[in-house]
């Protein structure tokens, strides 16, 4: 178990990432707010990538971790998940191999994150700093942000991402949750209290983002979203999962082949591991595709 001497922990899961990574990589140590260390785990790359992070860690030794792993061929989830079960830490980020971090995006998340905690700790009306922290800390709670969609060549696609996963919809109705993938990795930032109810990952979940979203909602916890972009999400064709699925609308996602073998999957997932009907399910699928 590595554990973090900084607040937050970065989790950065690569996979021949060679193309894109120098970039991510540098618009990390860019960032305005320095409190974090990063980890990375490589799911056995056969181009540049693991070459490129060894230089940052070179560059910067106290802040980079290569995380050693005799598996290889994990798949992205599982590699995320990996590197949060190993890593011990305040707040965990995840970022992906192929985006800009925008140089205030720790920071905006993380102060984010400070204000849901003293909201938390205020509700529930305890007295004291070091007890309105210790209530707090012990609360799932999980931070995103808005992303600005781009391509290859980083040209603007989409100011916002957030409108596409129907995020105004989601404040007022936490339960789309259950049907929409409301929660992107690449922005998320939560505390240990999510990861331990995160942990471990459910054979039936397929990502972790949606994984941790998912257990934040149902385990008590707290989910803010930032409308802020702080991120560019580069699209490409080796996207693991991309923005255009999102904008595709419920119908259009329910009569492909993959569509209807994700339905399936989730209702599952939400049945056997929160407890959700089969029928709720439906009734979330149908009210919350007509938004």
């Amino acid at each position: 178990m590595e554990r973090n001497n900084y607040d937050i922990a970065i989790l950065l899961a690569t996979y021949n990432g060679g193309k894109y990574i120098w970039e991510q990589l540098e618009s990390l140590f860019q960032q305005s707010c320095k409190l974090f260390h990063l980890y990375v785990r490589d799911d056995g790359s056969s181009d540049d990538t693991l070459k490129i992070v060894q230089q940052f860690h070179e560059m910067f030794p106290d802040k980079v971790t290569i995380l050693k792993d005799s598996q290889k061929h994990r798949g992205a989830a599982k590699s995320f998940m990996y590197l949060l079960e190993n890593v011990d830490s305040e707040y965990y980020m995840f970022c992906d191999q192929d985006d800009i971090w925008l140089l205030e995006k720790i920071e905006k998340t993380f102060a984010r994150m400070k204000e849901v905690e003293v909201a938390y700790a205020g509700a529930a009306q305890v007295s004291g700093t070091a007890e309105a922290e210790k209530v707090a800390k012990n609360v799932p709670i999980l931070v995103a942000t808005d992303l600005g969609v781009v391509d290859e060549q980083l040209n603007l696609l989409s100011e916002s991402f957030n409108k596409d996963l129907k995020i105004d919809v989601f404040r007022k109705h936490p339960e789309l949750i259950c049907v929409r993938h409301v929660v992107t990795g690449c922005t998320m930032m939560f505390n240990r209290a999510a990861k331990l109810a995160s942990l471990p990952m459910s054979p039936r979940a397929t990502m972790h983002d949606e994984w941790v979203a998912l257990c934040v909602h149902f385990k008590g916890g707290v989910i803010s979203i930032l409308d802020d972009a702080t991120i560019l999400y580069r699209q490409h064709t080796s996207n693991t999962l991309g923005a255009e699925q999102a904008r595709k609308g419920f119908f259009a996602r329910a009569i492909a082949r993959a569509g209807q073998k994700q339905f399936f999957q989730v209702a599952k997932l939400l049945h056997k591991d929160f407890g959700l009907s089969y029928l709720k399910f439906l009734m979330y699928k149908i009210l919350y595709s007509w938004f």
